[in-house]
């Protein structure tokens, strides 16, 4: 008879072993623990999506509705930013309801004075009208070194703490850097204002010209861009000035009552606000902007004052006659947000300018020099800026 071990039949101590329906029932158990562990997973998943979905529809909706100054003051932001734009309001009426819209741009500020009025002089209707070209005249001495230029060297810093990147003696042109929280920018000053004048597009009506090319063809040294223009779908080609311009005592456009006016006078003073009737004063360049941002050295914008957050260029002038150009880049999160015209103001007064105001902003802010795009433009062709009505120039002192 075989040998049977009863041990092949008996686990240790004399146990049986499980059977295979017992092995099954361990395998199924562990499906089951697997499963119900995915379950708990992904429970807590939605758990966590709930949770943030919930923080997130308290946040909007005191972003939306909220006194509480902080949401109140980037609601604010957030609205003046999407509706001083021509194409992307809807980032502000897609979320924003219509009467806190009209609340916020009530609060639009457009100073009803002159800066420099002073300057202004009216010219009888029987006058003959200036035929001469400024831009061709001789410029006036320049006493002494009126921007500091002799004693100045790249990467030091001007006399408003800027670290200083262009000191041109030649064409009495100075460039420092603007660097301040979330924006940065550039700001010429320049030495002679009989220099600084309006060019234009030698196409009106038809096609602008991008900064470049305009100051190429006027052989400028230096220029930023003035007027707005007509621009539907962000495809207007900047041949439609919008509001009054003159270049060198030559009009073009029409005088419109939604902007203020920056001009220069024949006797090569900045005067900007609420003009009425150009033909009556001694006005030899200008366009219609705004909003105003410093009249006879005094500050007239703050904060925001519902233009919110964009690319800006401004032009000012101090006491002694020297132009500053000013152009903050924006729209781009990893140089320049952009900033308020309140921040133009406060940059501009540490310059010790009297008078200034805003030029057009947003994509077709650009400053340039001796051919060359010198701030971060944010169209889509940043070397080249957008095409432009006409631009605030600077003549080559070779020109003189």
């Amino acid at each position: 008879m075989p040998y049977s071990d009863s041990r092949n039949t008996a686990g240790p101590g004399g146990r049986k072993p499980k059977s295979a329906g017992t092995q099954n029932y361990t395998e199924g158990s562990l499906k089951y623990l697997k499963k119900a562990g995915r379950s708990r997973k992904i429970g807590i998943v939605f758990s966590v999506l709930g949770i943030l979905s919930a923080i997130t529809t308290v946040l909007f909706s005191l972003f939306i509705f909220s006194d509480i100054p902080f949401f109140s003051y980037w609601r604010g932001i957030w609205v003046e930013t999407a509706m001083t734009t021509m194409n992307h309001r809807w980032l502000a009426t897609a979320l924003i309801p219509r009467d806190r819209i009209e609340e916020i741009m009530s609060n639009v500020a457009n100073p009803d004075v002159i800066g420099g009025a002073d300057a202004l002089s009216t010219r009888d209707k029987d006058d003959p009208p200036v035929t001469d070209d400024p831009s061709k005249k001789n410029s006036p001495p320049v006493e002494g070194d009126i921007l500091g230029q002799y004693s100045l060297k790249v990467g030091d810093k001007d006399y408003a703490g800027n670290t200083v990147l262009i000191n041109d003696i030649e064409e009495g042109l100075v460039v420092s850097e603007i660097v301040s929280g979330s924006f940065k920018g550039k700001i010429m000053l320049i030495d002679d204002p009989s220099r600084v004048y309006v060019g234009q597009t030698p196409y009106p009506g038809e096609q602008g010209l991008r900064i470049k090319s305009m100051m190429a063809f006027y052989d400028a040294i230096a220029g930023i861009n003035a007027s707005g223009f007509l621009d539907p779908n962000e495809n207007g080609n900047g041949g439609d000035v919008v509001g009054l311009s003159c270049s060198m005592g030559r009009m073009w456009g029409e005088y419109t009552y939604m902007y203020g006016s920056v001009v220069i006078t024949y006797d090569n003073r900045l005067v900007v606000g609420n003009l009425d009737i150009w033909e009556k004063y001694n006005i030899r360049d200008g366009i219609q902007f705004g909003p105003v941002l410093i009249a006879n050295g005094k500050v007239m914008v703050s904060g925001s004052a519902g233009y919110g957050l964009q690319p800006r260029t401004a032009i000012g002038q101090r006491k002694d006659g020297v132009i500053a150009f000013l152009v903050i880049d924006g729209r781009n999160v990893t140089h320049s947000l952009g900033c308020t015209v309140g921040d133009l103001a406060e940059i501009l007064i540490a310059y010790g300018i009297e008078n200034a105001a805003c030029c057009d902003g947003g994509a077709s802010s650009v400053l340039a020099y001796d051919g060359q795009v010198i701030t971060k433009n944010c169209s889509l062709n940043p070397d080249y800026g957008r095409p432009l009505p006409n631009a605030f120039l600077v003549r080559r002192k070779s020109k003189s």
